[in-house]
């Protein structure tokens, strides 16, 4: 299946935060600190935005599963706990762990049913796009 236009777009364009930080770090290292919040942040909203969407998902059914229910909230927990727990030394490793988390959320998506033909496609290529810029932002901690 091809992947709506608009669905594209904005999915792309979702990217750049992801994909500006490292470069906004090469360019300008003096500011690593502001671009490592940035990243770090927006990555958190990626992972809220994605229970979100398979929130939103789950809900279209007449009973809702209370599990599926009680997945959708995991990224929002774990991402917030990332940045609450890991400390400011500890960047690489948050980077690595929102990584691993954005990963682990594509796996559920891929395995599950109910979602658009084309849902799996994108998720791939997003995910890809956002995994390969928080690595270069951890490697870029030196």
């Amino acid at each position: 299946m091809i992947i709506p236009r608009v669905v594209l777009f904005y999915g792309l364009a979702g990217l750049i935060p992801f994909l500006a930080m490292p470069v906004g770090t090469m360019v300008a290292p003096d500011f690593r600190w502001q671009f490592n919040e940035a990243l770090l942040w927006w990555s958190a909203i990626i992972l809220s935005f994605l229970g979100g969407a398979r929130w939103g998902a789950a809900v279209q059914t007449p009973a809702p599963s209370p599990r599926l229910i009680g997945l959708t909230m995991l990224p929002s927990i774990a991402a917030w706990l990332v940045l609450l727990l890991l400390p400011a030394n500890m960047r690489a490793a948050q980077f690595i762990a929102f990584a691993a988390m954005l990963a682990g959320h594509l796996a559920w998506d891929l395995r599950s049913a109910g979602l658009p033909g084309w849902y799996g496609q994108l998720r791939v290529m997003l995910t890809a796009g956002a995994v390969v810029a928080l690595a270069w932002q951890a490697a870029l901690q030196g």
